[in-house]
């Protein structure tokens, strides 16, 4: 009753209906849709306010939100939290694995707070900035007919069998539009999103696979040659512009 009462109070303020009362399924009306857009606008205002107030004690705790794609992450992620993590103790990290895809969604839906990206993966509503780059290459076991190779065209691709990311994966869509503009097919011996499935199978000899140049450099008796021509990654650590970023992120920022 008291719910209700506070409810009937604020539909006379607003002078407009904000539920649907025909039927014993309540639900939102058009008017009460917009309010709680705006309302919940208030609460992560002052959900920053509150954040703000906190980043006064001088970052002596707090937390970052991070999303990496995981293969990026296997070489570049883990030095830099290190190397955070020995300036600020008090910061607790929580770093996210995943897709490109499962990653913007994250950030836009705020489930984390500063995100890594390819560059063509950025929202351009988005603040960002470059932290590196990598190179997509052909990796295959040393004794593979083409380890010898310094570059591979696509129509060596033809009928070749391929262990590729799945579609999530840009790395998967780069692979589809070379191929696809000289007109060649290969076949998939493995699909999959776990990269350390694909590597594996990757140096058993089972088939081609799309790596970064700094992961197959790490892996023993698996040979990276480039595409012809070469396919760069950029990826860039991004966060949404229009809103407050905490203290803690701005240092992990500046850091990386």
């Amino acid at each position: 009753p008291a719910l209700s009462m506070a409810v009937s109070r604020l539909e006379d303020e607003l002078g407009v209906s904000l539920f649907n009362r025909a039927t014993r399924q309540i639900s939102v009306t058009a008017e009460g849709r917009v309010f709680l857009a705006r309302a919940e606008a208030c609460l992560l205002g002052l959900q920053g306010a509150h954040r703000e107030l906190q980043d006064l004690t001088q970052l002596h705790s707090g937390e970052i939100r991070l999303g990496v794609p995981p293969m990026y992450g296997i070489r570049h992620i883990p030095d830099l939290l290190m190397q955070f993590r020995a300036r600020y103790p008090g910061i607790a990290m929580h770093v996210g694995e995943g897709s490109a895809d499962g990653i913007n969604g994250r950030l836009a839906k705020r489930d984390i707070d500063v995100a890594l990206l390819e560059a063509r993966r950025v929202d351009p509503e988005w603040a960002s900035v470059l932290l590196g780059s990598d190179e997509m290459v052909l990796c295959m076991n040393h004794q593979h007919p083409l380890a010898q190779a310094s570059s591979l065209p696509a129509s060596e691709l033809q009928d070749r069998e391929m262990l590729v990311f799945d579609n999530t994966f840009l790395q998967r869509h780069l692979l589809d539009a070379f191929c696809a503009s000289a007109k060649v097919r290969y076949r998939i011996a493995l699909e999959s999103n776990f990269v350390s499935l694909v590597i594996a199978a990757t140096h058993s000899g089972m088939g081609i696979s799309t790596l970064l140049r700094s992961v197959q450099q790490q892996t023993d008796g698996v040979v990276g040659v480039s595409f012809e021509p070469p396919q760069f990654m950029h990826f860039n650590l991004c966060w949404r512009a229009d809103e407050y970023v905490s203290l803690a992120h701005q240092r992990f920022i500046e850091m990386a």
